[in-house]
């Protein structure tokens, strides 16, 4: 694949400090689909039992910026980077697409990942990397928790 058709592409996992409702979480995703449309980030989040696995893919240092500034955000800790590097552009069809076991499927770009998995909104041939490690997270790796809350 020719470097141009490239992004930088930073994968983590982390812990919210406390639990997001439904409503809190609809919050997060129109704010966060709203900052990565202005900043050219695609990507995907995926909320299970207070632990948060989120795709950024974009310009390097965009990306970069974006992950350190989530990385001090006071409302999750834990942040544990996956991968990071370059890969083909996977989520181009939305600036942030949302999966969450929790009450939101009226949602603009809601899928409901726990029991269909992507199903198509993203490209499965350059989503290799990052689908196998959200399905992973499906099935429970890479969860994130914060102890005695």
């Amino acid at each position: 694949m020719p470097p141009e058709d490239l992004v930088h592409q930073l994968i983590y996992v982390s812990a919210a400090r406390e639990p997001f409702s439904a409503p809190a979480l609809a919050l997060l995703l129109l704010k966060a689909r709203a900052n990565n449309r202005r900043l050219g980030v695609s990507g995907l989040l995926v909320h299970k039992d207070g632990s948060f696995f989120q795709v950024l893919e974009g310009n390097k240092d965009v990306v970069e910026s974006l992950f350190a500034l989530i990385s001090r955000d006071k409302r999750h800790d834990r942040s544990v980077v996956l991968v990071r590097g370059s890969a083909p552009r996977a989520f181009s069809q939305w600036s942030m697409g949302f999966v969450a076991a929790e009450d939101v499927t009226r949602m603009p770009g809601f899928v409901d990942f726990f029991k269909t998995g992507l199903n198509g909104d993203v490209d499965e041939q350059k989503a290799t990397r990052a689908r196998s490690m959200a399905l992973a997270f499906r099935e429970g790796r890479f969860r994130q928790f914060v102890d005695g809350r």
